[in-house]
C-alpha cells in the first residue's frame, strides 16, 4: 500500500490602497501512512507588499510545523526589493 496525501490550502488578501497589500495563507497536508497513524504538516504565512512607482518591497513571515511530516518546526522571514526602469 502506498502513502496518500490530503492537502488543503487557502488564503486571503486585501489591497489597503493602490500601493499597499496584505495577505495571509495557510497550507495543511496530511500524510496517510499505510498501517500507521496519519501525520500532519502545516504552513502559515503573512505577507505585506508596498510599491512606489517602479520600486517595490515585499516581506513574508512563514512558519512550518512538522516539516517533511516529522517533528521539525521551521520559520523564516523573506525580504525582497525590486526596481524597474
Amino acid at each position: 500500500n502506498a502513502d496518500q496525501y490530503e492537502n488543503n490550502f487557502y488564503g486571503v488578501s486585501f489591497n489597503v490602497n493602490d500601493d499597499l497589500s496584505v495577505s495571509y495563507g495557510v497550507g495543511e497536508s496530511t500524510k496517510e501512512i499505510a498501517g500507521s497513524a496519519d501525520v500532519e504538516a502545516e504552513a502559515t504565512s503573512i505577507q505585506i507588499a508596498y510599491s512606489l512607482g517602479g520600486a517595490s518591497i515585499k516581506l513574508a513571515e512563514t512558519e512550518i510545523e512538522n516539516q517533511n511530516y516529522g517533528t521539525t518546526d521551521t520559520d523564516g522571514t523573506t525580504i525582497a526589493v525590486s526596481l524597474a526602469f
